[in-house]
């Protein structure tokens, strides 16, 4: 007789699991940092857009933000807290190893360095008293889950009990039940009192109110057990069953209530078999639900005790109850050979010789249903067999990031139990999780590549244009203009040329006066033309003196016109330059598209390397079914040959006695 007690402990998980995180939103209620109060709010962006994000249950985003937020230099204004934050999340995601390995770090380093006047020391944040012991708890009890007991003691051996006790109750007592389970496992986690000693001390200061007390005396019922100490564990079951039915539990706790009691008194019944006190076994059977947990082996046991009573007709009856529910239980498949068996017992043996012959056909059709199975099974078809719960399209998952799934097969039900075959599953859909990512990131980049080659076309058509309109401007021509006036003003500055640099009024008054001047020239030098000659003379004294008073700044204004037109034509030749230099290259399109390229290759390496890792998941899990189905194919194998013999034999007794008779009428 084989008791699972870890599996006992594992089907509690469903409602103990959801408060594993529940260090988190303690954690981001009261942080305490170092120097300054705690913030009221989030200082840091990126920090509020994680929290949402874990409020939202969307971890995956939250840790993806942690990320981003490390890489760009960290998350300000929050100490350490973000880092605290992301083992929960870890945790809380299934990513148990990781989650270990940061809350080491941040509360055993942190401890080591108290006293450290270093620059490290002095950045990290001092915990409240609550949240750090909560810590150590947790911790210790990843520890306890992933099996590793020696550090998990150690770490449940640093919880303050008065201060856990005081902050949460539910965890002090889970608290003492991880206690008490480690000195059951091991007399190096007892301490100097021994295990019975320690594990009696913890039980006694378990409350009632929580169901960790009544998990540890089953469990310490199933250690006496083991032991060989079967009359200790009947009183130990008859005074847990006594308690339980005594207590009404909390509303959320009724069905794990009934679950445990029924499996006590399961239990205490198989006990009762073996010391084949079957009247003491059918009163408590009998009074176990039909629609409980444990229903079908109850009804089963509740058949051998009848059996062991020689109530042969109440076995049958037991067994026909039982062969009229699906067989989809590996220790389910033996209620046809034991129907044939008790109608043996009952001296039926026609009878009996049917129920054998129908026995060894249903496990011929379930072997070949069997190999079929094995011969068709593909992840398709395992996946059509499972019922996911879903939640806004994403698959819903417990504290500790396990798939929530039904088996639409039950056949599947006890594989799917298993912690193996919970991990690959879980991992398959996490590696499928990440190569849709990884596709729609593709996706995006391949938008952005024609973003990019959209640009690249617009920009070609611009820099045409550009071009078209440079060649009308003549650049050259205004250079080779600009060359001409500098030569001609340089020129005429080193010869002092008066002329050059006359007005424009200046240049009509000389023109006027060269023209009298050709006039006078005309006509004949008398006395009637002598007063004009004098006038003339006199216009062009006045107007030689006025230019060579001009002279000076009429040159500074040609050369301050001369230098402002240096700068515009620099200014133009640069701004033609660089537009030149702007449709020869575009370095931030080369940089954004170099950029893409390298994503692009980045993206295709780890879509490579989740293709490898979902090849070997899929492995992993369709051969964890495998050995399933051929465990069960040798159970049925067992089932068929003792069918079979047990056939051969009432064949062969049902034919001597015919033939006896025979011979007698004769």
């Amino acid at each position: 007789m084989a008791f699972n007690t870890r599996a006992l402990y594992s089907g509690t998980t469903a409602r103990w699991v959801a408060t594993a995180v529940s260090l988190l939103p303690f954690a981001l209620g009261a942080p305490v940092l170092v120097a300054d109060d705690a913030p009221e709010r989030a200082q840091d962006p990126m920090y509020g857009w994680v929290l949402y994000n874990y409020h939202q249950g969307a971890s995956f985003d939250a840790l993806t933000l942690l990320d981003v937020a490390r890489e760009r230099g960290g998350i300000s204004g929050h100490g350490a807290y973000p880092e605290l934050v992301e083992g929960g999340l870890m945790l809380s995601y299934g990513m148990t190893r990781e989650a270990r390995e940061l809350f080491t770090r941040l509360l055993v380093e942190t401890s080591d360095g108290a006293g450290d006047d270093s620059e490290d020391a002095a950045s990290h944040i001092t915990l409240e008293p609550e949240v750090r012991t909560q810590a150590w708890f947790y911790l210790g009890k990843v520890f306890y889950l992933e099996g590793d007991y020696g550090p998990a003691y150690e770490n449940l051996l640093r919880v303050d009990p008065e201060i856990l006790e005081d902050s949460e109750p539910g965890l002090f007592e889970e608290w003492l039940y991880l206690r008490a389970r480690l000195a059951m496992i091991s007399e190096e986690f007892a301490g100097e009192s021994g295990s019975a000693a320690l594990v009696e001390s913890l039980l006694d200061q378990m409350e009632r109110t929580e169901p960790w007390a009544y998990y540890l005396s089953y469990n310490i019922a199933m250690a006496q057990i083991a032991a060989e100490e079967y009359t200790k564990a009947q009183e130990s079951l008859r005074k847990l069953i006594a308690d339980m039915e005594d207590e009404m539990p909390e509303k959320d706790l009724i069905s794990e209530h009934r679950a445990l009691l029924d499996k006590s008194r399961l239990s205490l019944a198989r006990l009762y078999l073996r010391d084949s006190r079957f009247d003491d076994a059918l009163t408590l059977l009998g009074a176990m639900p039909l629609d409980g947990v444990f229903s079908d082996r109850a009804l089963f046991d509740y058949a051998v005790a009848a059996a062991g009573q020689g109530e042969m007709q109440r076995a049958l009856d037991a067994l026909d109850a039982l062969s009229q529910r699906s067989l989809f239980l590996a220790w389910r498949e033996q209620v046809p050979y034991a129907r044939g068996y008790v109608l043996e017992q009952m001296n039926q043996p026609r009878k009996a010789l049917t129920a054998f012959m129908q026995a060894a056909e249903h496990y011929e059709t379930r072997g070949e249903e069997l190999i079929a199975a094995r011969l068709a099974l593909t992840e398709e078809n395992l996946m059509a067999r499972l019922n996911f719960l879903y939640d806004n399209n994403e698959i819903v998952t417990d504290a500790y990031g396990r798939l929530r799934v039904m088996p639409d097969d039950f056949g599947l039900s006890e594989v799917l139990a298993t912690e193996p075959f919970q991990q690959a599953l879980g991992e398959l859909h996490e590696l499928y999780r990440m190569r849709a990512l990884l596709t729609q990131r593709q996706e995006q980049l391949s938008t952005f590549e024609t973003m990019l080659e959209t640009r690249r076309i617009q920009r070609e058509r611009r820099s045409s244009e550009a071009r078209s309109e440079l060649e009308q401007q003549h650049a050259d021509d205004w250079a080779e203009a600009h060359r001409f006036f500098r030569e001609d003003i340089q020129a005429a500055v080193a010869a002092e040329d008066v002329v050059f640099f006359m007005t424009t009024e200046q240049k009509a008054l000389k023109k006027r006066l060269d023209k009298v001047a050709a006039t006078l020239a005309q006509l004949p030098d008398d006395q009637s033309t002598a007063r004009q000659r004098e006038t003339y003379r006199r216009m062009k004294a006045y107007f030689d003196w006025s230019i060579a008073d001009d002279y000076g700044v009429n040159r500074w204004a040609a050369q301050k016109q001369l230098r402002e037109l240096d700068r515009e034509m620099e200014q133009f030749l640069n701004q033609r330059a660089a537009i030149e230099a702007l449709m020869a290259v575009d370095s931030e399109h080369s940089e954004l598209a170099g950029r893409l390229a390298r994503n692009a290759e980045e993206i295709q390496s780890l879509k490579a390397q989740v293709q490898d890792a979902l090849t070997m998941a899929r492995s992993m899990l369709m051969g964890r079914l495998d050995e399933a189905l051929e465990q069960q194919n040798n159970e049925l194998r067992r089932y068929l040959v003792a069918s079979r013999h047990a056939q051969a034999r009432l064949a062969d007794q049902l034919f001597r006695e015919d033939s006896n008779a025979e011979a007698a009428n004769d």
